[in-house]
């Protein structure tokens, strides 16, 4: 599963303390490089309960090229009510990654429950929560769910459940049900409601939608005739498949960096519509990035557009901003001209 940066901040509950997790997974490549050595720094406060940063650093000769680094910060503390900042920063670059701020989840009368925490596994995503009840027995209601991008949420109702002391509650939600984009996951738990959000920014090729995606990119990379048995995959086999596509075009390392390529442009120059590439990040992704560009985003009369040039190609892409939406649309380089 990819997940790209991750750093939340994870609220455990429990009748007699209270834990406060800052936490990241990141690949490697997020992080700037000096010295062989990758260095980054995480930070949590909670006022007037504990305050703590710490440095680390690793030597990129024991990592692998796609090695993802994981590192966490703790606080434990006895109270239901406060606030917390945590930050991560890359100190290489000199640059804060992100910073989170928030204030304690709001607790039931007869139990207390956590925040709404994943981990990433090869079958999908498992959800799980921590239910401390404040009298026992308790019977509660539990669902699990989620919501893409521009959708309904899908709850999976697990009945009631009875909790006689602190329980982890968990559920897994399918690989094949998780696309690229956006994706909110969802407990409800008796009369209390946990939200989280992820952005999955790598493709995942169990996924009809992602794979539909993903083989239109290699065909405009490639050529349709390249991809004609990929296409006829079923989802069980794309795996071996996507290994087998690659192994006449330079093996897994060419296909990571395909893939990286991709991602990159998909950052830079994203879409307005969800699960599509746009032309920018196609001729990008085919290409790299151009040798020069000319940019006319303002413009009193005309359209918005751009001149990508690739000397060393002898290749020339116009991009324009046709509808105003910022996805610029490869055109022919007579549009300019009937633009103006």
């Amino acid at each position: 599963m990819g997940q790209g940066l991750i750093f939340t901040v994870q609220q455990l509950f429990y009748l007699d303390s209270t834990v406060v997790i800052a936490r990241m997974v990141a690949p490697a490549h997020h992080f700037v490089i000096k010295r062989d050595t990758v260095r980054w720094r995480i930070s949590l406060s909670v006022p007037n309960r504990c305050s703590r940063v710490e440095y680390r650093r690793i030597f990129v000769g024991n990592l692998s090229q796609f090695a993802t680094l994981k590192d966490s910060l703790r606080c434990a503390f006895k109270g239901e009510k406060f606030s917390f900042m945590a930050e991560l920063s890359d100190e290489n670059a000199g640059q804060l990654l992100k910073r989170l701020k928030g204030k304690s989840l709001k607790q039931a009368k007869d139990f207390l429950l956590s925040s709404l925490n994943y981990e990433y596994s090869d079958s999908g995503v498992v959800l799980w929560v921590l239910v401390a009840p404040k009298r026992k027995p308790l019977n509660l209601k539990v669902e699990f769910g989620y919501s893409r991008q521009w959708a309904t949420t899908k709850m999976y109702d697990l009945g009631e459940i009875k909790i006689g002391r602190d329980t982890i509650l968990s559920f897994l939600i399918p690989k094949e049900e998780l696309s690229y984009g956006k994706v909110r996951f969802v407990a409800k738990v008796g009369s209390l409601k946990r939200e989280t959000e992820v952005l999955f920014n790598q493709f995942n090729i169990e996924n009809d939608r992602d794979f539909k995606v993903l083989l239109s990119v290699l065909n405009f990379v490639f050529g349709p005739q390249a991809t004609q048995e990929l296409a006829k995959t079923p989802p069980q086999k794309r795996r071996e498949a996507w290994k087998k596509f690659w192994e006449t075009r330079g093996g897994d390392k060419a296909a990571e960096e395909f893939m990286r390529r991709l991602y990159t442009a998909m950052r830079l120059y994203p879409s307005s519509f969800r699960a599509k590439v746009s032309d920018r990040a196609l001729i990008y992704t085919k290409f790299g990035p151009p040798d020069e560009v000319e940019s006319y985003p303002y413009r009193m009369e005309g359209k918005p557009y751009e001149i990508w040039y690739y000397h060393r190609l002898g290749k020339k892409f116009i991009f324009m901003d046709l509808d105003g939406s910022g996805d610029y649309r490869l055109v022919p380089e007579s549009y300019i001209e009937l633009m103006r």
